[in-house]
């Protein structure tokens, strides 16, 4: 761990849930393929249900639901959400209750089905996107109250400053990797869906001083709202760690394909690639998207010679839109 990453984040309350480092592995065939160093920082194996980057703003933000009191967590999402399974899950192993604001159709498949067969509050709103739900979601909070409960309030992605702090230990453990590797990424490449996770990357790496450049593939929510989103992060998160540094929104490409969840033949292409070339899966809401995004940015030149993907999780995805990937392949 980076030492003044470390010392930093030493004040806030942490519960681990990530029992290793996730590994950096190189991926020889992609690297080929594109002429230029790909290596891929395993974050789906972060130990806690099916993974992901969502485990890492836990330990931060349930952290801070057991220093406040807090019996019962409400966190919101797509039906699909993986943010919203892992939230509940970690929840429950900390003895705490968990209630889920969700939207969209009641499939059982994919995280839905997780959200059932372990016995979670699921409660159905209509809502054009998960950022509307926080409406839903407070007045939960406040009937829970009234039941004589301490509800803790998640946003969606966990992408709060709190949660962001999460990603901020990130940057810290992957500065003592690559020294051990004794690798300089020109840059490091995410999917960004509720900004978190690169608000995180590119304040940790400022503070560490790392000169790689951190580069968003926009999996939804784009322009404008989603670049003041990073911005309030950035700087929220900076006032919560008592830090003044200078940190630019990263760069980010937008590879949404039109809406948050589209599934498109070009991103069940990729995923396919990668799971046949590498022995990894991607999803095709958030990894699948941004890979294609790195396949596409690498071969125009614009991420350098040495480029970390940071893998988000995700791999419930398949098991929810399976059969859509399966129709756009071509193989049913």
């Amino acid at each position: 761990m980076h030492p003044k990453i470390a010392s930093l984040l030493a004040k806030f309350p942490r519960v681990e849930l990530i029992p290793w480092e996730t590994p950096i592995q190189y991926l020889p065939k992609v690297s080929e393929m594109l002429g230029v160093e790909v290596y891929i920082k395993r974050d789906d194996l972060t130990g806690l249900g099916i993974g992901g980057n969502k485990v890492r703003k836990l330990e931060y933000l349930l952290g801070d639901a057991l220093a406040k009191g807090a019996d019962v967590v409400i966190t919101m999402g797509a039906v699909h959400s993986n943010h919203a399974f892992v939230t509940a899950l970690a929840a429950k192993k900390l003895g705490l209750d968990a209630v889920l604001v969700l939207r969209g159709k009641e499939v059982l498949r994919g995280n839905y089905l997780l959200d059932k067969l372990m016995g979670v509050e699921t409660r159905i709103y209509e809502a054009e996107n998960s950022f509307e739900l926080m409406k839903y979601a407070e007045e939960v909070a406040e009937e829970l109250r009234e039941q004589g409960k301490r509800p803790y309030i998640i946003p969606v992605g966990g992408a709060s400053p709190i949660g962001t702090l999460g990603y901020v230990r990130a940057v810290g453990e992957i500065a003592t990797q690559s020294a051990v590797l004794g690798l300089e990424f020109d840059t490091i490449v995410d999917a960004v869906g509720s900004g978190g996770t690169i608000a995180g990357l590119a304040l940790g790496l400022a503070l560490a001083g790392m000169k790689t450049r951190p580069v968003g593939m926009a999996v939804g929510l784009f322009g404008e709202k989603m670049v003041q989103r990073i911005e309030d992060l950035l700087r929220e998160t900076s006032e919560l760690l008592g830090v003044k540094v200078k940190v630019e929104v990263p760069e980010i490409y937008d590879y949404s394909f039109g809406a948050y969840g589209k599934i498109v033949r070009e991103v069940s292409e990729i995923i396919r690639l990668v799971g046949t070339k590498e022995g990894i899966l991607l999803d095709p809401v958030y990894t699948g998207k941004a890979f294609y995004g790195l396949i596409d940015r690498a071969k125009k030149g614009d991420l350098g010679e040495k480029i970390l993907f940071v893998h988000t999780g995700g791999i419930s995805g398949l098991f929810h839109y399976g059969e859509d990937m399966l129709k756009l392949l071509g193989k049913v």
